[in-house]
């Protein structure tokens, strides 16, 4: 049947197979272009670090399909699910001026970050390199969110097609944490499943 429409119309029927096809990709952006996080890093070797293999560059971009264990990919019905009982939201979005007032410790922001209910915002403890400073900061919040528990399930994430949250995911799991579960889609796939986003303030770094 399709042959015999394709033989009496077949300019109409590229042109409406051409417009699924651009259908499926503006549906389904993230899935068109996934790549294993192997696949990524022989294609741009040098966005990565050459020692920790978190990415080091060009953070805002499609991001794999994939996490080395023990942190898992999660999608939006297991974060839910996650975080309804009992788990910790941890959004690591970018500061806007990707750093924090060196007097104060308060982060410079120029507009209202939206997250999911109950998160704790801690901004630039995705980037693929860290000061002492920061690890410290990222450190001692993972330690009081969790009240020191290796165990709590964690639900780390930024926004979707960022690799922030990938990097940070690994470093939290490196501090010794087995329920790390990397939200790839962040919060617009929160906020694309009809769910609710509320804001959130940074957590200031402690500059004492």
């Amino acid at each position: 049947m399709f042959w015999l429409m394709m033989q009496h119309s077949p300019k109409l029927w590229k042109v409406r197979i051409i417009c699924t096809l651009v259908l499926v990709v503006m549906v389904f952006p993230r899935l068109a272009y996934c790549d294993s996080f192997a696949e990524s890093m022989k294609r741009r070797p040098e966005l990565f670090h050459p020692v920790t293999g978190l990415r080091i560059d060009r953070q805002r971009a499609p991001t794999p399909d994939d996490i080395p264990p023990p942190a898992v990919i999660i999608n939006t019905a297991k974060a839910a699910h996650l975080l309804e009982n009992g788990a910790v939201a941890i959004d690591v979005f970018g500061a806007s001026q990707s750093h924090y007032d060196e007097l104060e410790g308060t982060w410079l922001v120029s507009r209202q970050h939206q997250s999911l209910p109950g998160a704790t915002w801690l901004p630039e403890v995705g980037r693929g390199t860290l000061s002492a400073q920061m690890q410290e900061y990222l450190a001692s919040n993972i330690i009081r969110l969790t009240s020191g528990k290796l165990n709590k399930p964690l639900v780390v994430y930024c926004i979707a097609d960022c690799w922030m949250s990938w990097n940070a995911s690994q470093r939290i799991a490196a501090l010794g944490y087995t329920h790390v579960n990397w939200y790839r889609l962040g919060t617009d796939g929160w906020l694309e499943s009809g769910r609710e986003l509320l804001p959130v303030n940074p957590v200031p770094v402690n500059v004492e």
